[in-house]
């Protein structure tokens, strides 16, 4: 797979399905416009369909189950004129008629049938009230009073507000059911009706202006009860008639599994599957049957909690699933093969769409080596891509920590493999998919200790498992793997020729200040509060020993990147050139730290071009 091929595979989302029909979101890059387009395909017994959707992009699908109606969110994908008011709208389609039934200006986030299917409720994310009436917004100055006033991914947040609306599907007349404006909400990120009640959660600015505090709330009257105030929910639904979340019962217990939580009464939560030690991530409820996926070491898999069974278990990843009739759906991929949709039967996976066959047939990919590799005080789940002894070799370290590579397509590896290089990747002790206590193990004085033994020892492994001769060695990560990355090359100088630090966390100290996430995360993985203990932040910092550096690097980092704003790359970069070393810095105007998941195409294919490019300069 090579940088251009970034073009040709279709990423799929939002499964549903009904009767013997499934529907799905298929999202693909295009960089001749520089943009994503997304579409919707409707399948029936095999069989696909696809629905075009012009200049816009068609998202979020949805079967109504009480008649022949499909709902989407048509948003406009490259706005013609600047200076025209873009607007989102939900669209419904019945045979062959296809009308507006919402329509804002603002961006919808989400939207839910009601039960009996004469109501959506549609949740908005707009300009605040005071904001709204400006007619320069682009002008006018920041007045803010509260942190963050800027996340990561969604921009500035300060001056927008989300609400609900109640839409009646046959006057197609919408009323306010919940006033982001009165209520001071920033965003919501659920909403479920059970028995003509609304519960949703949703994220406010806490009483101190600090942080955004997350709420699940019950509306009534147009306002909201709160019922649980501490943790950190998402993905609400109800199953045996009690609402449950998917979170953290309190929000400060991270790093640790997210799991299913039981609201029995108002301001507790009980967790479901107290002794199912590791982190879910959906859930849903069919025939009364819970399902949820979960991630395990390097797999993400389907569970069936109410029977406490792995409907599968396979070296994959599965990003949704969907039920019609009898039968189980799911979007899942694996290490060399993208996303396609596949039927669960008696623990196979049987394929049912077509939507990367051309990619496939097209554009090599290349197999794994994996091994759980005994680090001496652990054991580390380890891959690689052997291309040939005699070639370099990079060693990759993802984000979080608490996050997992695996038995995903990743469309990295393949292009670092397609240029020649082997590649080797692993899940250190803070990676997830192994349990609480191994997220827990890179806490306090092991940061930086810990990890850095299991990702050094568990390379040096895999060298010799896969063979690999050349001694020439380059290593890279973004976020939590930038941190790695250049903690690894000021602690052992003289192992790697080549690095790229990329949207690193470099100074705990300065993050505090200027990290949308900045009060919080630090004290949640340090186990200190900076004011009471600066000497472990200055400790834990991989600018305090950059001057130690001598490895050729080239940091990457996006203008736009509130989680580890520029400022970290730019403290690095300067400790380099002052200093000599061969270094380079590349920054991408208008992206955020999600450039390389996210980014506009035509950035995304740029970074490739340079992260070879600088590998190959040093390690050929």
């Amino acid at each position: 797979m090579k940088p251009n091929n970034l073009t040709e595979f279709n990423s799929l989302s939002n499964l549903d399905g009904k009767a013997s029909s499934l529907i799905v979101q298929s999202t693909r890059m295009d960089l001749e416009t520089n943009t994503y387009i997304s579409e919707l395909w409707k399948g029936d017994k095999g069989s696909w369909k696809k629905y075009k959707s012009g200049s816009y992009n068609f998202t979020n699908p949805k079967f109504a189950k009480l008649t022949n109606s499909i709902f989407y969110i048509k948003s406009p994908r490259i706005p013609k004129n600047k200076e025209v008011k873009v607007s989102s709208t939900i669209q419904v389609q019945s045979g062959r008629t296809t009308e507006t039934v919402f329509q804002t200006e603002g961006k919808i986030s989400n939207y839910i049938l009601s039960k009996n299917e004469k109501f959506i409720y549609v949740i908005t994310n707009e300009w605040s009230k005071d904001f709204k009436s400006i007619e320069k917004k682009e002008e006018e100055p920041m007045y803010y009073e509260n942190l963050p006033f800027h996340f990561d991914s969604v921009g500035i947040i300060y001056n927008k507000r989300s609400h609900v609306y109640k839409v009646n599907l046959q006057s197609k007349k919408s009323t306010i059911l919940i006033n982001g404006d009165k209520e001071n909400i920033i965003s919501i990120d659920s909403l479920v009706e059970h028995k003509n009640t609304i519960t949703l959660s949703y994220s406010q600015y806490n009483l101190a202006g600090t942080m955004l505090e997350e709420r699940v709330g019950v509306v009534k009257n147009r306002s909201i009860d709160n019922i649980f105030e501490k943790g950190s929910i998402s993905n609400l639904f109800y199953y045996e008639d009690t609402l449950h979340g998917v979170g953290l019962r309190n929000r400060f217990d991270w790093p640790t599994n997210p799991t299913i939580l039981k609201f029995s009464k108002p301001g507790h939560a009980s967790f479901k599957f107290k002794l199912f030690d590791r982190n879910i991530s959906k859930a849903k409820i069919n025939n009364s049957i819970l399902y949820f996926l979960y991630e395990d070491s390097g797999k993400t898999l389907l569970r069936d909690g109410t029977n406490n069974i792995d409907l599968v278990d396979l070296n994959i990843t599965i990003k949704d699933f969907a039920f019609n009739d009898d039968r189980i759906y799911i979007i899942a991929n694996s290490f060399s093969k993208p996303d396609e949709i596949y039927e669960i039967e008696n623990g196979r996976i049987i394929k049912n769409s077509k939507a990367n066959d051309y990619f496939v047939n097209k554009v090599k990919t290349h197999k794994c080596v994996y091994k759980r590799i005994n680090t001496g005080e652990s054991e580390i789940d380890t891959w690689g891509i052997f291309v040939s002894k005699d070639r370099p070799t990079l060693l990759n370290i993802h984000g979080g920590p608490a996050s997992q590579y695996g038995f995903t397509f990743f469309d990295e590896f393949q292009t670092y493999a397609s240029a020649g290089f082997n590649v080797i990747a692993c899940n250190p002790r803070g990676s997830s998919g192994r349990g609480h206590d191994f997220l827990r193990d890179v806490c306090g004085d092991q940061w930086g200790v810990a990890d850095m033994h299991d990702v050094l020892t568990s390379f040096k492994k895999m060298v010799k498992i896969m063979g690999v001769t050349n001694k020439n060695y380059g290593i890279m990560g973004g976020s939590y793997g930038g941190f790695m990355t250049s903690w690894i090359i000021s602690h052992k100088p003289n192992m790697f020729k080549s690095a790229i630090v990329e949207r690193a966390l470099l100074n705990w100290e300065t993050m505090v200040g200027t990290s949308d996430i900045g009060i919080g995360f630090p004290e949640m993985y340090l186990l200190d509060n900076m004011s009471k203990n600066i000497n472990l932040y200055r400790e834990k910092s991989p600018i305090t020993f950059a001057s130690n550096i001598k490895t050729p690097t080239l940091i990457i980092h996006s203008e736009e990147d509130y989680r580890c704003p520029v400022e970290q790359a730019e403290q690095l970069f300067s400790n380099l050139k002052r200093r000599g070393v061969e270094s380079a810095m590349l920054r991408f105007p208008g992206e955020s730290h999600e450039l390389s998941r996210s980014g506009k195409p035509v950035h995304r294919k740029q970074r490739f071009d340079h992260i070879i490019k600088w590998h190959k300069n040093y390690l050929s």
